[in-house]
């Protein structure tokens, strides 16, 4: 319980750095990348093994399989939510709004899969679940994770409210939040459900990466 509760609270005050502290956007993704291998050196340091955080060798197979399969249906649900006028305006976010090819190329193949999804799948799926399943059992490290998952998410929440000037009206900010929290936690749940049938981190990889940057072009091509 320890490590679960350090691991807790070492995130907690990562996620505050972020985005309250605030970190130059040329600075994200090397800062992510080193919180993922200090992440990491925690870990082993605290005897979790390779195959326990997600990294054995027998989760990569599985993990590609299901991971590209699933992110094939989510591209073909933004393909078609593009081309159906009434799910067009759930896709528009300001945040890539005048970017460039070469912005979005850097967002969907480096920032996101290496500077986000890289350091959250192996905290949350990773190095948090394993420590979590050494105390308690498989529902509770699930509902654990996700739970602080989705709380990771308050920051981002605001930040997208604030990008789409949606800062006005205190129900709208308080729906928002609350509502970004319970869906990334279930997503989180889902990740915890890939990750354990796989038995690896790769799958919830594949996923996330895809979800995120399709959603990125999707948001994109929608601008236009």
């Amino acid at each position: 319980m320890p490590l679960l509760l350090g691991l807790t609270l070492a995130l907690t005050a990562w996620n505050l750095v972020l985005n309250l502290a605030g970190v130059p956007a040329w600075a994200y993704v090397p800062a992510n990348l080193a919180a993922s291998v200090g992440l990491l050196v925690v870990a082993r340091l605290a005897g979790l093994g390779w195959p326990e955080v997600g990294l054995g060798p027998e989760g990569v197979g599985p993990g590609l399989r299901w991971g590209l399969a699933i992110v094939a249906v989510i591209g073909a649900g933004l393909g078609l939510a593009l081309v159906l006028p009434p799910a067009q305006p759930f896709l528009e976010d300001a945040r890539v709004a005048g970017i460039g090819v070469s912005e979005l190329l850097y967002r969907t193949l480096v920032r996101i899969p290496l500077g986000t999804v890289l350091l959250e799948e192996l905290a949350f799926r990773g190095v948090l679940l394993a420590a979590a399943l050494r105390v308690m059992g498989t529902g509770a490290a699930v509902a654990w994770s996700s739970a602080v998952f989705g709380l990771w998410h308050v920051g981002p929440m605001i930040g997208l409210l604030e990008a789409n000037d949606l800062m006005g009206n205190p129900a709208v900010v308080v729906g928002g939040v609350v509502g970004g929290v319970v869906l990334t936690g279930v997503a989180g749940a889902g990740f915890c459900w890939l990750r354990l049938r796989t038995r690896g981190v790769v799958g919830p990889v594949v996923v996330h990466t895809g979800l995120n940057s399709l959603a990125t072009v999707a948001a994109y091509i929608a601008q236009r």
